[in-house]
Formats: C-alpha cells, sequence, structure tokens
C-alpha cells in the first residue's frame, strides 16, 4: 500500500489535517518566538500580553505539539488500516517512516552540532555538544539526558521525535498482527506503561519517557481514526462547537503551564487537542487558494518545526540588528513567527523535499513519483 489515502472521507476534509499540521508547528514556533523576543528585548515584557507578571510566559503554543501526537496516532492506522497482517507490510512501514524522518533530521543535527561546536553559545545545548552519548543518543532517537539537563537532544525540538520514533516502533511492530489484535494490544502496552509510571514513579530519564502520559495522547489519536472508518460523523455544526470548545480549553491555559509530561498535560492539552482533530475530520478547508496553502504548510510542517532551531537566533539577531526594539514586543514576536515559518517553508522547498525524493530514489534504484503536494502522508 502506498502512502496515499483512499479517498472514502471527504478530500477536502482530510485536507484540514494538513492545516492542523501547519497549525501545530507554527503554535510551537509562537511560543519559542515569544521566549526569543523576551531574551533579545527584555524591557518590552512590561507592556507585553505574552508574559504575566505571576505565571511568566505564554506557553499554551507548546500545546501543538500534543495536537501533533494525536495526528500521528490518527494518520497512522488511517493510512495503514489495510497494512495489518500483511507480508511486507512491516518493512514497508519503517522503510517510509526512516525515509520521512531521517535524512532531514540527521543532516540538520550534524549541522547543529558542528555549528555549536564552532560558535559556542548560539543554540541552548551548545553546552553539550561535545559529550558522545549525548550526541549519538540524538542520532538515534534515544531519550539520552543532556550532561546537566533532562532529555534533550542536539536539535532540542527533537525531544518529540524520540516519542514519535517509539510509538512507530510499537506500531511498526504490531502490523504483524491481525487489526483485531493489534489494536487493543497497542491500547493495553501503552495504558499500562502509563500505569506504570504513575505507580513507581520512576526517576531515570528513560523511564520516565516510556511511562509519559504523552503515549496516550497516540492512542487519542488511533482512537479518532477508528471512530472515523466506522463510519462515524459530526454535523458541521456540532463540529464547529466542538472545535470552539477544544480551543476554548486550550486558551483557558494561557497563562497556565500543566506538568511537562502528566496527567495535567494529558487532561488540558491532549484531550482538547483530540477534540480538535476530531472536529477537522469533520469540516472543509474549502477550495482554491486556501485548500492550496493548507497543503503547502502541511506538507512543509516538519521542517518548520526543525529548522526553527536555526532561523529563530538568525532572525533574532536581525531584527536586533537593525533595531526592531523600538517596535511593540507583542508584534516583534508575530514579526518572528512569520519570518521563521516563512524559513521553513523554504527549506521544505529547497532541502527536506529534494532530499526525500533523492533518498526514495536511491532506495528504490530507480525514479520514484514524487508525492502531490498536500497528499496525506503516513
Amino acid at each position: 500500500m502506498t502512502g496515499s489515502v483512499d479517498i472514502d472521507v471527504n478530500r477536502r476534509r482530510i485536507d484540514a489535517i494538513q492545516l492542523l499540521r501547519a497549525f501545530a508547528a507554527t503554535a510551537v514556533v509562537f511560543t519559542h518566538a515569544t521566549t526569543r523576543i523576551g531574551y533579545l528585548f527584555p524591557e518590552g515584557k512590561a507592556s507585553s500580553h505574552l508574559f504575566d507578571g505571576i505565571s511568566g510566559q505564554v506557553r499554551v503554543g507548546d500545546a501543538g505539539v500534543d495536537l501533533f501526537f494525536v495526528i500521528s496516532g490518527f494518520v497512522m492506522l488511517y493510512v495503514h488500516r489495510n497494512d495489518f497482517g500483511q507480508p511486507g507490510a512491516v518493512t514497508g512501514f519503517f522503510k517510509k517512516r526512516i525515509t520521512r524522518i531521517v535524512p532531514l533530521y540527521w543532516l540538520l543535527t550534524t549541522v547543529a552540532v558542528s555549528v555549536t561546536v564552532l560558535s559556542p553559545g548560539l543554540f541552548t545545548t551548545h553546552y553539550a555538544a561535545a559529550d558522545p552519548a549525548w550526541v549519538a543518543g540524538s542520532y538515534l532517537f534515544l531519550p539520552i539526558p543532556a550532561p546537566g539537563r533532562e532529555l534533550s537532544p542536539v536539535i532540542g525540538v527533537g525531544w518529540t521525535l524520540n516519542y514519535e520514533m517509539f510509538f512507530y516502533l510499537v506500531f511498526g511492530v504490531l502490523l504483524t498482527l491481525p487489526r483485531p489484535a493489534a489494536l487493543p494490544f497497542l491500547l493495553a502496552s501503552f495504558t499500562v506503561l502509563v500505569g506504570l509510571g504513575v505507580a513507581l514513579a520512576p526517576a531515570a530519564p528513560w523511564a520516565k519517557f516510556a511511562t509519559s502520559w504523552l503515549l496516550l495522547e497516540f492512542l487519542l489519536g488511533i482512537g479518532i481514526a477508528y471512530w472515523k472508518l466506522s463510519g462515524g460523523q459530526l454535523s458541521v455544526k456540532a463540529a464547529r462547537v466542538l472545535a470552539a470548545l477544544s480551543l476554548a480549553a486550550l486558551l483557558a491555559t494561557v497563562y497556565w503551564t500543566p506538568d511537562e509530561q502528566g496527567a495535567g498535560r494529558f487532561a488540558f492539552w491532549g484531550i482538547p487537542a483530540a477534540g480538535i482533530v476530531v472536529a477537522a475530520t469533520n469540516l472543509d478547508v474549502g477550495t482554491g487558494r486556501p485548500r492550496r496553502l493548507a497543503a503547502v504548510l502541511g506538507d512543509a510542517s516538519y521542517s518548520i518545526y526543525l529548522f526553527q532551531v536555526f532561523a529563530l537566533p538568525m532572525w533574532g539577531l536581525v531584527m536586533s540588528h537593525l533595531g526592531f526594539g523600538m517596535l511593540p514586543f507583542d508584534l516583534n514576536v508575530v514579526i518572528l513567527t512569520i519570518l521563521v515559518v516563512a524559513s521553513g517553508v523554504a527549506g521544505w522547498a529547497l532541502v527536506e523535499r529534494p532530499l526525500s525524493r533523492a533518498i526514495k530514489q536511491l532506495l528504490a534504484g530507480s525514479p520514484q513519483r514524487d508525492h502531490p503536494v498536500g497528499e496525506l502522508r503516513s
């Protein structure tokens, strides 16, 4: 089975998932842009709506990560629903996962290690760049903590990819089973892991990683896909209400950040993220330019997410030298976010897409058809 999706759900409603990918990446960039502008122009914090004197910085944009995890669960089951128990499905699944995730991540990790050695201080994790085990763990998506900190790979935002790859590993192995057996096993295994975390409260970073409540967010996505494939449907009115309520639930935490990977995050960010995904599968993004924009930004979401590690300090430096500190603080955050997202789209067009195409051709031994822009891919 290819990465394309059988269109038994309205095509434009699947495009909405692409738009959510872009929204999730942009939300995370917005939070990190707020941090960067606060570092560059601290005098502007007092007049900013993005900082609260009691709670500190607004970090609700980090919920974009939770949205990513729910989307991943949804897409994996939706795209690979017919692959369970099929010969060659496991090999094909891991081949696609590796070619989709690894090349760009390894390339940018190598660049980051090189830059942090040559220009210490540019990245927040520069202090650990010389630690061989930590760098190796970053390449292998292993939860190895940076010296003096908890889990934080060379590409700082890559901690989320550690969870993604763990989920892909389990999901891929379960493709050896028939779907009626695989899905309950996945549900039970992740639930047991989280339960062990609650019962034992492990201190070791790897154990905290393997028992995080974040694992349940993938299950939320799996559940949404199962519901959708079973004929689940909401009216447009109900979907809009659900989307509004879910967004309101997220915004209720605008000046409060739940515990990093615990039950609070799952409840206050994970469940609303699932509500947004449910709503998206029942709503159209329109036609023409809105649909094309959703397709491009969705395809570029991975590059937007990763390239921010370079684009944030680069554009922050430019803004500082050009005197942007004279502008309102919150406007600077918006400007930096737009610049970083645009850089991510450029990175997708100039680096990720050609690199992905080259890797596929290398593995296949012959030219491969490129995925159409906006195609829902696993």
